[in-house]
């Protein structure tokens, strides 16, 4: 645990090497909260001291996540973080003080047809849901036998009943009438989802990319399940999060960042210095350039602590 002052240099700002460290990014569910607790939102008592103790140094710290904002208030409350966050993998930046927008880049009103489209030829028994700042739009199949059917858990990740559509994304999103609105007009969409049971995940982005790859952005952050987390083209965690620095002042060599998914890739690769949890993702491991002890103990506050004692070179 944090036991002595942070190494700091001359403006106060702790150090990392030789580097300040101005800005800490982190990714959510799998890197500062267990899957195993990301729908109680339960973090560690040491990764809330942790962060704390780096915001009371003077760091900035945001977190960057697929999460949508609605999950994201008691994890960021928890923290002492209320203020920006970088949601729906880059797709919002959102001011939970505030509790107003700072950016979107939402999916362009023809592509979020076209694109679901698309998918349901590769893959007929495909099922879709939608994020928007206002609701989850999912489709009964896509909601089968998950947590979406279950009022109780729901709610314990934010999802207030009259933020659930259920049904058709042809019919919650009126496709009839987007389809006539103006093609360059923008759709509330911040991220389109699709799910199969039918092939292993990898297989599954791989052909989404090859499909759909031109058009949007593909990821993917859940262990164990195949699902596409779709966004606008050339939207993507690092893009949010360099925008987000820029308003800071702060460069890359002067932040650090954590993950453990595929949608963090970009993200570890920009910061000057980034970490995979040791139970991340093989393609996050590969991206960063370091990797600390597992989400489950407590890898990030680990790294916090060695950089906030002076000993993290």
């Amino acid at each position: 645990m944090i036991s002595q002052p942070p190494m700091l240099d001359v403006a106060g700002t702790p150090v990392r090497g030789s580097a300040p460290v101005k800005l800490v990014a982190t990714d959510v569910d799998g890197t500062i909260l267990s899957y195993g607790q990301s729908l109680t939102g339960e973090l560690s008592a040491r990764t809330v001291e942790a962060f704390r103790a780096a915001r009371d140094a003077g760091v900035a710290v945001v977190l960057v996540t697929g999460r949508p904002v609605r999950g994201l208030r008691k994890i960021s409350s928890t923290l002492g973080l209320l203020g920006p966050v970088i949601a729906s993998n880059g797709a919002m930046t959102y001011d939970l003080a505030a509790d107003s927008p700072l950016s979107s880049q939402p999916l362009a009103v023809p592509t979020v047809f076209e694109v679901k489209d698309l998918i349901a030829e590769l893959d007929p028994s495909a099922t879709f849901a939608a994020e928007t700042l206002e609701a989850l739009h999912l489709e009964e199949s896509f909601a089968r036998g998950s947590m979406w059917f279950d009022d109780e858990r729901r709610r314990a990740v934010g999802i207030r009943d009259d933020e659930l559509r259920l049904g058709p994304l042809d019919d919650t999103l009126e496709r009839s009438s987007l389809r006539a609105a103006d093609p360059a007009a923008e759709a509330p969409v911040l991220k389109l989802l699709a799910k199969t049971h039918s092939m292993q995940a990898e297989a599954f982005i791989a052909a989404a990319q090859d499909r759909i790859g031109h058009m949007v952005t593909v990821t993917h952050s859940a262990p164990g399940v195949s699902l596409l987390e779709i966004s606008s083209k050339g939207v993507n965690k690092a893009q949010a999060l360099r925008s987000y620095a820029d308003s800071l002042g702060i460069a890359a060599e002067h932040t650090i960042a954590f993950g453990d998914m595929p949608n963090d890739v970009e993200m570890l690769q920009w910061a000057g210095t980034s970490w995979a949890v040791g139970s991340a993702h093989p393609m996050a491991r590969s991206a960063a350039d370091r990797v600390t002890t597992s989400c489950e103990e407590d890898g990030v506050a680990e790294v916090l602590e060695q950089l906030l004692d002076g000993r993290l070179i």
